[in-house]
């Protein structure tokens, strides 16, 4: 009897203590659920739903996936409605996700002004740092985000500052063909001259990421083509490296030397060579790109191409069996022109259709000066002679002197 009592009062302690967890794990998941419907409202705009939740008091530094509260996701979909009613239940503006980024990161990363406006207004830093090293400003020019980057410069937010690899949002803007916000930083007198760790500048990204507009602007504001990296590299070299024959093309054209060698003797031709860019080879020959220069090793540029697998492309861009398709269109603009050269015929309706209407009559001449001045005597004395002249009074010659012509009309008849 006593073994099944004490059985019985077990029993009963581990119900008691199964209920217990059992409403601590409800508890929980209610609090899970609320959480979840917190982050939801505030990912999607639902602000109503978000009331409710925070009425509840749930934390609005419950965080979701990629370590991201709900500020975070309402500055990601630029619900500013949600971002104010969020602020209003926060202290603390500088909550980090994963990737180090706060709520003002991903605001200026989404070019969302009302948002970023609104965590300003909440004392947000505007040049808090990522785990990269990135400030807003890095993110809203890859994205080119000009607005943005204008509210930035206005707040007096230093554009030269420097990444974790020594990027600015210059070099940003540049990698990835963000025009607009470059345009933006260079009017703003942003320094164009700042390299990244390895002295690559705005220009060198954006011939490696094959972004002409870029590279013709920052060309326009006066980046040499000769720009160099720490290594010598410039941009051409760059551009061959890694296949941005557009890019290699219109710095050859615009004078860039092909023949230019950086610190490891290696030329355009070589860089080519190694990244098995044969289209970018043929574009440095048709261009007076030498073979034979040799690099500190001694390689010539197909030494190059035979030292990293190249050889057979290399030999077929020596060929013209692969050529680069700018030079090719050029070539075959010449071809055509001198095939299809105009007829005398056609040369001259050509130049007839160029000449304006001549007229067959003398053209007039300006009179001169003294003409003018007889011209001006002549009208002046015109002038007088018609002042002299006597004026007809008909009053008087039909009604006689003693009458006054306005009292013609008071005649009875």
């Amino acid at each position: 009897m006593a073994d099944f009592g004490q059985k019985k009062r077990n029993s009963s302690v581990s119900s008691r203590k199964s209920t217990q967890s059992g409403n601590a794990n409800t508890n929980n998941e209610s609090q899970s659920k609320d959480e979840a419907d917190l982050i939801f409202s505030a990912t999607y705009g639902h602000f109503e739903t978000l009331l409710k939740v925070l009425a509840k008091g749930i934390s609005p530094y419950s965080k979701g996936s990629k370590g991201r509260s709900s500020l975070h996701n309402a500055c990601v979909g630029g619900h500013d409605e949600c971002v104010k009613i969020l602020l209003d239940h926060m202290t603390d503006t500088e909550e980090t996700d994963c990737d180090g980024m706060t709520a003002t990161h991903l605001a200026g990363l989404h070019g969302e002004m009302k948002c970023l406006k609104l965590l300003v207004a909440k004392g947000a830093n505007l040049v808090a740092r990522d785990n990269k090293g990135r400030q807003a400003a890095h993110l809203a020019a890859m994205r080119n985000h000009s607005k943005v980057l204008r509210f930035l410069l206005d707040k007096s937010v230093d554009m030269d500052s420097q990444c974790n690899s020594g990027k600015t949002p210059l070099h940003y803007a540049a990698q990835y063909g963000s025009l607009e916000a470059l345009v933006t930083m260079v009017e703003r007198d942003c320094d164009m001259t700042i390299g990244d760790n390895c002295g690559y500048l705005p220009a060198h990204y954006a011939a490696h990421y094959n972004k002409l507009d870029c590279l013709r602007f920052l060309i326009k504001q006066g980046t040499s083509l000769e720009a160099t990296s720490t290594e010598g590299k410039t941009p051409a070299h760059t551009a061959a490296l890694y296949g941005s024959v557009d890019i290699l093309h219109w710095l050859l054209e615009k004078g860039s030397d092909p023949n230019t060698q950086d610190n490891f003797g290696n030329t355009a031709g070589h860089y080519a060579a190694e990244g098995g860019k044969a289209d970018c080879f043929n574009c440095y020959l048709q261009h007076g790109g030498v073979v034979d220069i040799q690099n500190l090793k001694g390689d010539t540029t197909l030494d190059n191409a035979r030292r990293f697998g190249h050889p057979l492309l290399m030999e077929k861009a020596l060929q013209n069996e692969i050529r680069c398709p700018e030079c090719f269109h050029h070539y075959q603009k010449i071809e055509w022109d001198k095939a299809n050269q105009p007829t005398i015929v056609q040369k001259n309706i050509t130049n007839n259709k160029r000449t304006a209407y001549v007229s067959p009559l003398p053209p007039k001449q300006k009179p001169s000066s003294q003409l003018q001045q007889n011209m001006l005597i002549r009208e002046t004395k015109y002038q007088q002679q018609q002042a002299n002249l006597p004026t007809r009074d008909l009053a008087a010659q039909f009604f006689g002197q003693h009458l006054d012509p306005n009292d013609v009309f008071k005649l009875k008849i």
